[in-house]
């Protein structure tokens, strides 16, 4: 298993070595078999748990284990107690969204640039069956991404069974959580009733499944590089956009393909094709966006009320981007100094494709030079940006992280440094 983990995790992100990764850690089997895989291999990484004080002394105790796991393998320890009421509703949702927050804050507080979890296999099969319950698309489908971000889940190969045999042959402690047995949230009653039962049909059951969610992870993939073709005609002009009817004429099938480009606006496909076979000066508002059908093509604009935060996304491959402004992406470095509209990064943090979009409220970033994060609200406001220069600015991201403010100033996070594979972004 240390093989074939350490394979994978370089498969993953290139030399770990250049990395000081952070791992959350529950006290539970998984996360402390993947903190023994990472001492094992000599893997420069923290420990981080959360205890929500849920249930009583065996919270403690969970504590209590992960900070004697982190003194035995001489690696930093960081606990934040984050107490959440056991009658709460939503605690699970509750529990995550306070262990993340917590988790960014010790990443750029302690310099470490990666987070793990020890998300497993049986975990993505958990996630599909939960998703297909509550009707998820093809995206949602295709369950748990390995690397998303700075975030970082190298035990998805894996099987439970497979760590759980790691665990023992090398003697380790863990501790359960009790409440992974009560079957009152979806997740645990999927884990005890329908799994099992579901593997029965078959041996192979669990592997062609997990074949399936990538099959459908590669599938939209696909699509979305599909749609970033389509849509290469779309041509930005101020606040709208401009979408001849060339562009999706063709399309096949139809309804398929405008509810992938127009769903994103909030407009259904029904709306679309009603509006496709009306005549000119026709619209159709949404609660961000109207459409309105010209003679020969669509304009796509902002409603009055959200103009001035609403945001347009494209995707931007390795090769860059034509439209809507050109951004030239080489590993080549032409310009020695990094200027406004030149920006060197580390090709190994970016998670292609990238995305630009325009910004939107509560956007937060890192500028280079600067110490600590910033809103982007208030950089703009520093540099006395006007509306419309607001209106105007892009951002490259990769992931849910901005990683550059095109033409003005990039995440630190994301620059290059030395002894790193160095993208040379132009906005040309």
């Amino acid at each position: 298993m240390v093989q074939r983990f350490s394979d994978h995790i370089v498969s993953l992100l290139g030399t770990p070595n250049k990395h000081r990764f952070l791992l959350g850690v529950s006290g539970g089997v998984d996360s402390v078999v993947l903190a023994h895989l990472l001492h094992t291999l000599q893997i420069d990484f923290g420990i981080a748990h959360v205890n929500y004080a849920l249930r009583g002394a065996d919270s403690d105790a969970d504590e209590q284990l992960v900070r004697d796991l982190a003194a035995s393998l001489d690696v930093a320890c960081h606990v934040t107690q984050a107490p959440i009421a056991p009658a709460a509703s939503g605690i699970q949702e509750k529990a995550r969204d306070l262990r993340y927050q917590w988790f960014e804050e010790v990443l750029e507080s302690n310099a470490y640039d990666t987070l793990l979890t020890a998300h497993h296999a049986d975990d993505q099969l958990e996630t599909l069956f939960m998703r297909l319950t509550r009707g998820s698309g093809l995206e949602g489908l295709g369950g748990i991404h390995g690397k998303r971000g700075t975030l970082v889940r190298p035990l998805l190969p894996f099987r439970k069974d497979e760590i759980l045999a790691y665990a023992k042959a090398q003697k380790l402690n863990w501790r359960e959580d009790v409440s992974n047995s009560s079957t009152q949230y979806l997740r645990n009653a999927i884990r005890h009733k329908l799994l099992p039962s579901f593997m029965e049909l078959s041996p192979d059951a669990a592997t062609n499944t997990l074949t399936s969610m990538q099959h459908l992870r590669d599938a939209f993939e696909g699509i979305l590089s599909q749609l970033q073709h389509i849509k290469t005609d779309w041509k930005q002009h101020g606040e709208a956009l401009r979408i001849p009817f060339s562009s999706i004429d063709g399309l096949h099938p139809k309804s398929f393909w405008l509810h992938h480009l127009f769903a994103p606006y909030g407009f259904d496909v029904k709306e679309v094709e009603k509006l496709l076979n009306t005549h000119a000066g026709k619209k159709c508002t949404g609660e961000k966006y109207m459409l309105t059908r010209e003679r020969n093509h669509l304009i796509l604009m902002p409603t009055a009320a959200t103009a001035a935060t609403e945001q347009d996304y494209f995707l931007v491959p390795e090769e860059g981007i034509e439209t809507p402004i050109k951004l030239k992406i080489s590993a080549d470095v032409i310009v020695s100094q990094p200027t406004a509209k030149c920006a060197f990064l580390d090709k190994e943090k970016l998670d292609f494709p990238l995305i630009l979009r325009r910004w939107r409220s509560g956007d937060v970033f890192y500028p280079s030079g600067m110490t600590g994060k910033k809103k982007v609200a208030k950089f703009f406001k520093d540099e006395k940006m006007s509306s419309l220069d607001k209106k105007q600015q892009w951002l490259l991201c990769s992931g849910d992280n901005i990683v550059w403010l095109v033409g003005k100033r990039i995440n630190r996070k994301f620059e290059a440094v030395a002894n790193t594979t160095t993208l040379q972004i132009q906005l040309v």
